[in-house]
């Protein structure tokens, strides 16, 4: 079964209840039967906007959680991830995708991973399936 790679704006969905996607990211959490992945970058992304939005308690927990998971791996990128994703930052210069974007494109091209749990529309304009 092919993995599906989760970026920060499904794990923010899933976290705050007060936003709009929430009900979404959650039935399609509750949905999936792929493994889950997602990488370091994301994950410090993640904790950063928790931290900012819903308050630092809300972040570790969240953090905590994601950490012990069984359901999500959280892969660490090293120096050639890192080189693929500035390369990637690099050749898209016509597009917003920022540099944890490309540390996600970097690890999906390289796991063979083509769909994304996000609601971030950078995944679909680099080619990637999305869900939910």
């Amino acid at each position: 079964m092919k993995q599906i790679f989760v970026d920060t704006s499904a794990f923010y969905a899933l976290a705050d209840r007060k936003d709009p996607a929430h009900a979404r990211a959650r039935a399609c959490l509750d949905a999936n039967e792929a493994p889950l992945l997602t990488n370091n970058y994301v994950f410090a992304e993640a904790i950063s906007l928790l931290t900012k939005r819903l308050g630092k308690t809300i972040a570790a927990q969240f953090g905590s959680r994601l950490r012990a998971s069984e359901l999500v791996r959280l892969f660490y990128l090293d120096a050639e991830y890192e080189e693929a994703a500035w390369k990637e930052f690099l050749r898209f210069r016509d597009k917003e995708f920022d540099f944890v974007d490309s540390t996600c494109f970097a690890v999906m091209d390289k796991q063979g991973i083509d769909t994304a749990f996000s609601f971030d529309k950078h995944y679909s304009q680099r080619g990637y399936r999305l869900v939910p």
